[in-house]
């Protein structure tokens, strides 16, 4: 979720939808300071890699309450961004922001670590570079059952997706499955993140697809071809994308 402009700052914000979001959106604002906010592992993912920012913010009662976030991912996320522990007080108003760049809890924390920030150079993951590889592969637009799919084989891979050669036609955002015979039986579940269309340019046909489980078996091969993790596949090898 994209909220409010700047054109020197963006803020990554992690928080749950409520009054406490809303008061930090408001005040990130007031800083000057844009904000984009994650509220499921998902999201956060996705908008580290797609993006620069300046900084993370963490929502603390959202950390302590949604499970969901594995805290390698979060503590790597500190580790590469200058970031802060945030804690609403509706009683005063106020937003109070804890860290090494925010300096101890105070009204003037988020102000303080938002001026830290401006001298931090933007910055996104670095994502997995992709490895020219020829993997033979079955493609499914729905989950696979008995005989059936398109047999093809990938363009190139890497840790976060492959290009796979077909002239059917695709939708961006579409779900599909993809089975790597040499590698396992079982179905690899991807989305649609680009379709090259046959003869529209000199270009091989084809769809990128975005991996949304990463198995075991599947993240070896890829490190056998030649593939490396990305700054976020360092701190948790082998985990869903």
């Amino acid at each position: 979720m994209f909220q409010g402009r700047s054109p020197s700052m963006h803020m990554l914000l992690v928080a749950r939808r409520g009054q406490a979001r809303d008061r930090i959106v408001a005040e990130l604002t007031r800083l000057g300071a844009a904000c984009d906010v994650a509220e499921t592992p998902g999201e956060l993912l996705r908008a580290a890699r797609c993006r620069r920012y300046n900084g993370v913010l963490f929502d603390v009662p959202t950390l302590v309450r949604e499970k969901q976030f594995d805290k390698r991912v979060l503590q790597r996320l500190a580790e590469i961004y200058p970031s802060a522990r945030l804690k609403y007080d509706p009683g005063t108003d106020t937003v109070f922001a804890l860290g090494a760049d925010a300096g101890p809890p105070s009204r003037d924390g988020l102000s303080v670590f938002t001026a830290a920030c401006r001298d931090f150079l933007p910055r996104s993951l670095r994502r997995g570079e992709r490895v020219e590889a020829n993997l033979p592969a079955v493609l499914w637009r729905a989950p696979p059952a008995g005989d059936g799919g398109e047999k093809t084989c990938t363009v190139n891979v890497s840790y976060l997706g492959c290009f796979l050669f077909t002239t059917a036609s695709w939708e961006i955002g579409q779900d599909a499955w993809v089975v790597f015979p040499d590698v396992s039986d079982v179905p690899v579940r991807t989305r649609v993140a680009w379709h090259e269309a046959w003869a529209l340019r000199r270009s091989v046909p084809g769809v990128g697809l975005a991996f949304l489980e990463m198995p075991e078996v599947l993240f070896t091969e890829l490190g056998q071809l030649g593939c490396e993790a990305d700054e976020m596949d360092i701190a948790c090898p082998g985990k869903a994308l």
